[in-house]
């Protein structure tokens, strides 16, 4: 069994979440059987986890250069039609949504991650707003779909009417490693994390109110933003009108510099709204670091009893939480060894089996 990933997700993102998931997805797969194969057809990519990894492709990586989502995705389309006349495989599974027919004659397998787009709308601007319709064209083609949590299932039955029996939950991973990282965080104070994205849904300004509110937190611990970009000049306003501005940095990482301040942080709080899986709560409790989290859409389904929830429109509610365990050390050793058991739960290796039993049923 020859297993094909297109191109789309890797032209599109120089690293992120979906693309790691391909690539773990790609390079364990040989290991389910000796029979399977897995190849990533990626004539112009811009993808450093593929090109990084040992993931048999067909393609290359350039640089990337403005204009290139529209550039890539027309000369990969083009492509990867003629690839595909030659290469017969035995599954194509698209790795984003497109509104255009990839002409194959294997069964189609399409992975959805969530349905942020369809559910709030109104925080996509520009091209971002027509993901709902190239979403509703792929779910139509697909033979199967890949859900990454029983939430995001839901979701796409609800927003699409795709018939449950259609869909296959398979959860993700942590990609981060288990051993105590050499890289320091090098920041003197106690400290309480946010990782990633802050914008929208991802509901980061619940977090710097609940921090604002208490003395107690700011005389103790500060506050470390990983990752997401620098701070807006609305978030910096925000910052310095509360008197935080010694307290609330902002740090570029890579995975070993996060995985560093994971290991290190007092506790780490996940305030968003809406997330189709919640990949950085397993990363926090891989890393032994106490999870607090809203208490929203797939965020109780991956946490379990290892993590703390909070309404993530209440900001009172969350400052009690966090002041509670941040003072207190027998609480945050209990979570982290409740999440060390907790994250155990979640393996690529298992989600490789699970989706190679899935491609053996199609085929």
């Amino acid at each position: 069994m020859h297993v094909y990933y297109d191109y789309q997700i890797f032209a599109l993102q120089n690293v992120g979440g979906i693309s790691r998931y391909f690539v773990e997805l790609a390079g364990r797969l040989p290991r389910c059987s000796s029979a399977t194969q897995a190849t990533v057809l990626a004539p112009i990519h811009i993808n450093e986890h593929l090109a990084a990894s040992a993931v048999h492709t067909l393609g290359k990586k350039f640089i990337e250069f403005p204009g290139k989502h529209h550039v890539l995705s027309r000369l990969n389309r083009l492509a990867s039609c003629v690839w595909l006349e030659k290469l017969q495989p035995d599954i194509f599974h698209e790795t984003y949504y497109s509104e255009h027919l990839q002409k194959v004659k294997a069964p189609r397998v399409l992975t959805v991650c969530d349905m942020i787009h369809e559910r709030f709308p109104e925080q996509f601007f520009g091209p971002d707003r027509r993901v709902p319709h190239q979403k509703a064209a792929a779910v139509a083609r697909a033979d199967h779909i890949i859900a990454i949590s029983h939430n995001t299932r839901s979701d796409l039955m609800r927003c699409l009417d795709v018939p449950k029996e259609k869909i296959t939950v398979i959860p993700l991973a942590s990609s981060l490693g288990a051993t105590s990282p050499i890289v320091s965080p090098g920041h003197p104070r106690p400290y309480i994390l946010y990782v990633g994205l802050r914008q929208g849904v991802k509901n980061f300004c619940t977090l710097l109110n609940a921090y604002s509110r208490s003395k107690l937190l700011q005389k103790d611990f500060d506050l470390i933003c990983a990752g997401g970009g620098s701070f807006t000049p609305e978030e910096l306003r925000h910052i310095h009108d509360a008197g935080l501005y010694d307290h609330v940095r902002h740090i570029t990482v890579d995975d070993a510099l996060l995985e560093s301040l994971y290991t290190h942080a007092t506790l780490f709080v996940y305030p968003s709204l809406y997330e189709g899986f919640g990949l950085p709560l397993l990363e926090a409790m891989r890393c032994g670091c106490p999870v607090i989290s809203s208490s929203s859409s797939s965020m109780p389904e991956i946490g379990g009893d290892a993590a703390l929830y909070f309404d993530p429109n209440d900001p009172e509610e969350l400052r009690v939480i966090i002041e509670s365990v941040a003072s207190s050390d027998t609480h945050r050793e209990d979570m982290r060894e409740h999440g060390y058991t907790r994250e155990k739960l979640f393996s690529w290796d298992v989600c490789a089996e699970k989706t190679a039993n899935l491609y053996s049923d199609l085929v």
